[in-house]
């Protein structure tokens, strides 16, 4: 399963053939051979490690019922052991996992520009995880205090009548409702909640570096 075909069914609203349950996928992840999904409704939100060649639930854990699950990432720590991070939607919690054995070994408080999560990922080279919250800004987490270290603002770019590339605030267009995200290349890919489309942001300046369209490829929208 690649990067593309992960972000490009995040956020939408449909039955698993392995659970049949109503959630929202929020979202997904792939290591060693196991899909992870993290789903979102407050009372049913809930982690899983699905096997993808036949759909069997591995492993689930149920989150309290006051929270409602958002995006998820997979990482290592400095000694190696293997962690899930998710957020919540309003709730403005946190939870670490063990990722082998989906206990809780960390929980934490955060703060967004919309105090709310939405999507995350992990970069293994900086460890930092990066978050959207609904609005056109992402935020830099310290992966060991789960601090904000900055922030970038996701933005269209504008050229002149001259074909030079405008920066903002420069008649530049900033994308807003970014969604869940994945790290691609040095690139951050986010899909655009009610939008098919899927873009390449610059993690460094914001700027959208392509768009990719999807329209094409989901055209049963009722089914």
């Amino acid at each position: 399963m690649s990067y593309l075909q992960i972000l490009s069914f995040c956020g939408y609203h449909e039955n698993h053939n392995y659970d049949a349950h109503n959630n929202y996928r929020q979202g997904l992840t792939y290591h060693n051979g196991l899909l992870y999904e993290g789903t979102g409704i407050n009372g049913e939100s809930a982690l899983y490690t699905i096997n993808p060649s036949s759909g069997a639930i591995v492993k689930r854990a149920s989150l309290e019922k006051r929270f409602f699950g958002e995006g998820i990432a997979f990482y290592h720590n400095d000694e190696n052991q293997p962690r899930i991070i998710q957020i919540t939607w309003r709730e403005q919690t946190g939870f670490i996992y063990d990722a082998d054995t989906f206990d809780v070994v960390h929980e934490f408080e955060y703060d967004t520009s919309t105090s709310e999560g939405w999507g995350i990922t992990y970069h293994p080279e900086w460890k930092e995880f990066v978050v959207s919250d609904g609005s056109s800004n992402l935020m830099f987490w310290d992966r060991d205090t789960l601090v904000e270290k900055r922030r970038v603002e996701v933005w269209l770019p504008f050229t002149d009548e001259e074909g030079r590339v405008m920066t903002p605030p420069k008649k530049a267009r900033t994308v807003k409702h970014i969604n869940e995200l994945e790290w691609y290349k040095g690139d951050i890919l986010a899909n655009v909640w009610y939008n098919d489309v899927i873009i390449r942001i610059d993690p460094l300046t914001g700027s959208v570096r392509r768009v990719y369209d999807f329209k094409s490829l989901y055209t049963d929208r009722d089914g």
